[in-house]
């Protein structure tokens, strides 16, 4: 089974236990990493995503994935919060739209090539972005790697 439809099949599973936990499931990658491999879910929802929400959907999806046992090699299953979620099309900078991320270009562009700040969504094929109130309009194929972020801020505020 090739890597698109592990990831085509994962996402199913994952998706139909989320709901019935009141999750929302963003994303699904199964990548290698450092020589293993990896079975990536990213959530959300209202409020906010818990340690606990993380624990529950993998054991519940785990369980399936055990059971059905599709994945010819051996994987290492990770749930995690939307919040350093990876952002690889035009759809998902529309769908994170008023949320903080970092966008790195391939070459410098405007002057720079690390943006972090709120999305402002997509003006065609561009990704528009705020960066310390600077607008920036950066054409998709400038986009080497884009992710969801933490604002500096909250990350203070959690540390108070």
């Amino acid at each position: 089974m090739d890597r698109r439809r592990i990831e085509a099949r994962a996402s199913e599973i994952a998706r139909s236990s989320a709901s019935s936990l009141g999750l929302k499931v963003v994303d699904t990658e199964f990548v290698q990493d450092s020589g293993h491999w990896y079975l990536r879910i990213y959530i959300d929802k209202a409020g906010g995503v818990a340690i606990d929400d993380c624990a529950d959907l993998s054991e519940v999806v785990g369980a399936v994935l055990d059971e059905e046992d599709f994945i010819p090699q051996s994987y290492i299953l990770e749930v995690s919060s939307s919040g350093e979620k990876p952002l690889k099309s035009l759809q998902e900078f529309r769908d994170f739209a008023g949320r903080w991320a970092l966008v790195s270009t391939f070459s410098e562009f405007r002057g720079r090539r690390r943006f972090e700040g709120r999305l402002l969504g997509v003006d065609g094929e561009n990704v528009k972005i705020e960066v310390d109130g600077t607008q920036y309009s950066i054409p998709m194929s400038k986009i080497a790697h884009a992710r969801l972020a933490v604002p500096v801020e909250e990350v203070l505020d959690d540390e108070s």
